[in-house]
């Protein structure tokens, strides 16, 4: 073997290795992200479900009010 061929299996064996760590370091950040978002979608998902007992109980809240202000209004 000879110098050139060395010097071109390092080259390549590092142009590798680099490769690999941007690789292992974008799917690590791809799977927080993905995390994240499953975590986002649940939230949002309960706040929905939230704020439609909170308006349920608004619109029953002046259901009453307009009912008593019709037998207010026929008396």
């Amino acid at each position: 073997m000879t110098w050139e061929i060395v010097a071109g299996l390092i080259t390549i064996i590092g142009c590798l290795i680099a490769l690999g760590g941007v690789l292992v370091k974008l799917i690590s950040t791809l799977t927080r992200l993905d995390d994240t978002m499953k975590q986002l979608r649940g939230d949002l998902d309960r706040q929905r479900d939230e704020n439609k007992e909170s308006h349920k109980r608004i619109y029953d809240k002046l259901d009453d009010h307009e009912h008593r202000i019709v037998e207010l209004e026929k008396k």
